[in-house]
């Protein structure tokens, strides 16, 4: 580690996130960390480009240095090579071993994975022994000549020029982070695999410290459905052979691409934490060994919010019914927008909000606005990103209409400010609102649980509970009731606080042999 900087307790690793975009992860990071002012805390966040953003997080004190990744940043490295003439061969072996290794289910794929990845590591970015730069890995004629090879033995049947360009796309944030500034720590916690869990991976292997994930939703999950769903990834016309079509080459090359560095990550990390027992079992499934996975729910500061409970409700007659959450397509913002219109339509006197950011995927929230008005939605409402503290109390019902979740920090808000929820049945949605366990359960329901994309059973089960007010009151009890008893921050703080001791203190980790 370099003498020159200050070493922190602990480095949080971050993709897209805090502290710059509000939502129930940036929640969980600040609320961890002004819970512990006596850790010192280093904060890398992997962000797409260079802009000029604002904080929606005052930083605190005890963050000793902050670091940000650019992985589509059009920045290519040139440095001198000094091992260039005796390797270049070896390298691209490394590359597609990486690509081609089994999966991570044993020590031996554990290892399949972990070695060519080093040498990939080691050829690029140590000064000493580097062979090649990210000019040569994304231009120079191996590069050329190692895609053809790779084309002819994989996906001879889509576009070259696509499968170049979709290799390219693949490549280049790779080869941004192979190139990041990783501040030192005694220890590394992961918010999520992907590109952050390659930085975990990196930092165990240059700094020997370990490292601890914590996954909110499932991120190899959560990719395969945003590739599934994207329209940027070129797909050749259907050629209609089989009644069931196989997803399409170039996405696949997209989705192996994160399920590999998924492997990675839950391979070479220390502990695993998750939010609950669906999560954790979808990990196992994913290649995470099990004697590491361990539950941690999320926590709720049930002080403040028994202080937004006490805040006065509108009597003006309007129901009001809030989504609070991101604009983007995995939250399902259009199957919230259509169960509006089915309200609507019924309950003329309602008024729907749209509560959080629009500016992550400004395509799809001017799809969700359009949306609105061909509906004839009058009274919905695009709030922004706003304090949930001062708009809880105008809710009569939440809803949350995900395709996925981990386990929503605004379910657990909801509950404590006296708001019951309709939710999509996605990750730990329904013991949120129903309990996991005997004694949670006893407590009875907190909200309604749809299906997923089901516009007409989220309006049905929302005008059940404005219809409904006994049923209401009984589900704002039981949500309180739930929250204070099971999901306390203090508890969540405790528990990490701890952790984070265990980690700082332990001795370096062993590297492989040949490292």
């Amino acid at each position: 580690m370099s003498a020159e900087r200050e070493i922190a307790d602990v480095c949080i690793v971050t993709e897209g996130t805090y502290p710059f975009v509000r939502g129930g992860v940036s929640s969980w990071i600040h609320g961890i960390v002004t819970g512990m002012p006596d850790v010192r805390f280093a904060l890398l966040l992997i962000s797409a480009e260079r802009k000029e953003s604002k904080l929606a997080f005052e930083l605190p004190k005890n963050i000793v240095q902050f670091t940000e990744v650019f992985i589509h940043e059009a920045v290519i490295h040139d440095e001198p090579c000094p091992g260039r003439r005796k390797f270049k061969g070896p390298f691209w072996e490394a590359v597609e071993a990486f690509h081609t290794a089994p999966s991570a289910g044993d020590g031996a794929g554990m290892h399949a994975q972990l070695a060519p990845f080093l040498r990939m590591l080691t050829g690029l970015v140590d000064p000493a022994q580097r062979v090649v730069n990210t000019h040569d890995v994304l231009f120079s004629r191996d590069a050329w000549e190692y895609l053809v090879r790779r084309y002819e033995a994989r996906a001879d049947d889509t576009s070259f020029i696509d499968f170049v360009w979709t290799w390219r796309a693949i490549h280049t944030p790779l080869m941004q982070l192979l190139n990041a500034d990783i501040p030192p720590a005694r220890c590394y916690h992961l918010v999520s695999t992907g590109y952050a869990g390659l930085i975990g991976v990196m930092a165990r292997y240059l700094y020997r410290r370990p490292v601890m994930l914590t996954e909110h939703g499932i991120y190899v999950r959560e990719r395969k459905i945003d590739i599934a769903r994207a329209d940027w990834i070129y797909e050749e016309p259907l050629r209609v052979k089989t009644v069931q079509r196989e997803t399409g080459v170039l996405k696949q090359l997209w989705t192996n691409f994160f399920v590999r560095i998924g492997e990675l990550t839950y391979a070479h990390t220390d502990e695993v934490l998750t939010l609950f027992n669906g999560n954790r079992n979808l990990q196992i499934e994913l290649g995470c060994p099990p004697e590491r996975v361990h539950v941690v729910p999320n926590g709720v500061k049930t002080d403040v919010f028994a202080k937004v409970r006490e805040k006065p409700r509108p009597n003006d007659g309007i129901r009001r019914i809030g989504f609070v959450g991101r604009v983007v397509p995995i939250k399902d913002v259009k199957t919230f927008i259509k169960a509006c219109a089915l309200v609507f339509q019924a309950m003329p006197n309602a008024e729907f909000l749209i509560c959080g950011p629009k500016d992550e995927e400004p395509v799809y929230a001017e799809e969700c606005e359009n949306l609105g008005r061909m509906l004839g939605l009058t009274t919905l409402i695009f709030t922004g990103p706003v304090d949930v503290r001062e708009y809880f109390p105008k809710m009569d019902v939440f809803v949350l209409t995900s395709i996925s979740e981990g386990q929503p920090l605004t379910i657990l808000e909801a509950a404590c400010a006296g708001v019951p929820t309709v939710t999509s049945d996605v990750g730990a949605c329904r013991e949120l609102c129903e309990g996991y366990a005997p004694e949670d359960r006893a407590l009875g329901p907190s909200g309604l649980v749809t299906g997923v994309g089901h516009p007409r059973e989220t309006a049905d089960a929302i005008l059940t509970l404005l219809r409904d007010e006994r049923l209401r009151q009984s589900m704002i009890h039981n949500g309180v009731a739930r929250a204070e008893r099971f999901y306390r921050q203090e508890d969540v703080l405790s528990t990490y606080h701890d952790l984070y001791v265990k980690w700082a203190q332990a001795p370096d980790v062993d590297l492989p042999e040949g490292r």
